[in-house]
């Protein structure tokens, strides 16, 4: 798979660096993520050890 270098945001190309982005982020499946935003996981009451661990080196990256 050969990758698309991104598109750079300047002063003067809003509307189709927007519209890349756009697709690129849908194609990655993670456009709704950047529309809707996302809720932290704040009560991990219930989680194993190895998700705990998991999550705590996610959150370090």
């Amino acid at each position: 798979m050969s990758q698309m270098p991104l598109p750079r945001l300047t002063k003067s190309n809003y509307d189709n660096w927007s519209v890349q982005m756009k697709a690129l982020l849908g194609d990655l499946e993670a456009w709704e993520v950047t529309r809707d935003g996302f809720e932290d996981l704040t009560d991990t009451a219930g989680y194993t050890a190895a998700q705990n661990k998991a999550l705590k080196e996610t959150r370090s990256k």
